[in-house]
């Protein structure tokens, strides 16, 4: 097929305009071959609303819409739990090793936050944030939606939602 210069010259001008912008300033496309996981979005905010680099806190077990554990909870607490901890902005708590303290106490990592759960384990764990995350399932992976809640007045200090696909769908 012969291209014709009818047909060329067009098509270069719309190839120069499309890179080309008002300030003459070359524009180029930038695609992050390294995207960001949905636990380093989330940890990145979550640790960006912490005031006090001092402040202790928890990922509690993420749980679905109903409320009970979700089947991937313990995982999604632990990604978050790490990425917090490399963000460096408040001291972390490790789940496993204080799991056997708070289950002496009859409290549980695995169960539905409420206000006086939440009061409870910052005085256990001499916490000043609880972690908690919220899943809900979509046909191509989980909506992760997470809050950091200051436990002595039940506020909100930060949240910050992401998306997990799940790749054996």
């Amino acid at each position: 097929m012969k291209i014709t210069h009818k047909l060329l010259i067009p098509l270069i001008c719309i190839l120069l305009t499309y890179c080309s912008s008002e300030d003459g300033k070359k524009r180029s496309v930038y695609v992050d071959g390294n995207p960001k996981t949905p636990f380093e979005k989330i940890s990145e905010t979550i640790s960006g609303s912490v005031p006090d680099s001092k402040m202790r806190a928890i990922v509690l077990t993420f749980v679905g819409q109903d409320g009970d554990p979700h089947r991937y909870g313990q995982i999604f607490a632990e990604k978050l739990t790490t990425e917090l901890a490399k963000k460096k902005k408040m001291i972390l708590l490790d789940r496993f090793v204080y799991f056997k303290k708070v289950k002496e106490s009859g409290m549980s990592l695995h169960s539905t936050p409420d206000l006086q759960t939440i009061r409870q384990l910052g005085e256990l764990l001499d916490v000043h944030l609880v972690v908690i995350g919220i899943v809900t399932p979509f046909t191509n992976g989980y909506e992760l939606n997470c809050r950091a809640i200051e436990v002595k007045t039940g506020l909100i200090m930060g949240a910050e939602e992401g998306f997990y696909a799940d790749r054996a769908n």
